[in-house]
C-alpha cells in the first residue's frame, strides 16, 4: 500500500504541510483545501503534541465501502484510494467511515477531499522541515 509515513514526535504543528498541499491543489492557501491536516492531540498540555492526519490508503478502506456514489475507488494496483470528484456529491458518508479522520468535505467545493499523494510527488514531504512526514517509498497514482 502506498502512503505517507507520519512521525507525530517530529511534528511541531506549523501546518506548512497543509499550506503546501492547499497551494498545490488550489493555487492558494485555503484551510478547507488541505488534504493533510494537523490535529492538536493534547490541547491542555503546556506544550501540546500534534498529529498529522493523512490518508493511510488502507488495505480494506472503509471509506470506499461507505461511498454510495462510487466516488472512492482503489487504483488498478489496489494500493491507493482514489477520489473521483466528479462522482462525489459531498454526502460525507466517507468522512464518517474513516477511522483516521483523513477525509473531509470541502465546504467551498462541496466534495470530499483526501490525500492523493500529489501524483507521486507529495508536496507536504518536500516542505516539512522537521521530518514529521515522509514518503513510504515510491508513490504512484
Amino acid at each position: 500500500m502506498k502512503s505517507l509515513k507520519v512521525s507525530p514526535k517530529e511534528c511541531v504543528g506549523c501546518e506548512i504541510c497543509g499550506i503546501a498541499c492547499s497551494v498545490t491543489h488550489g493555487d492558494q492557501p485555503r484551510a478547507s483545501a488541505m488534504r493533510i491536516r494537523v490535529k492538536r492531540r493534547y490541547p491542555d498540555l503546556p506544550t501540546p503534541a500534534f498529529q498529522p492526519l493523512v490518508c493511510r490508503n488502507c488495505e480494506k478502506p472503509k471509506c470506499v465501502d461507505a461511498c454510495p456514489k462510487e466516488a472512492l475507488i482503489l487504483n488498478k494496483e489496489g494500493e491507493q484510494v482514489l477520489l473521483l470528484e466528479t462522482k462525489c456529491d459531498g454526502c460525507g458518508q466517507c468522512v464518517e467511515a474513516c477511522p483516521f479522520e483523513a477525509i473531509w468535505v470541502d465546504p467551498l467545493l462541496k466534495v470530499a477531499i483526501k490525500c492523493d499523494l500529489c501524483n507521486g510527488n507529495p508536496r507536504c514531504v518536500k516542505f516539512c522541515s522537521f521530518g514529521a512526514i515522509r514518503s513510504s517509498g515510491e508513490v504512484s497514482a
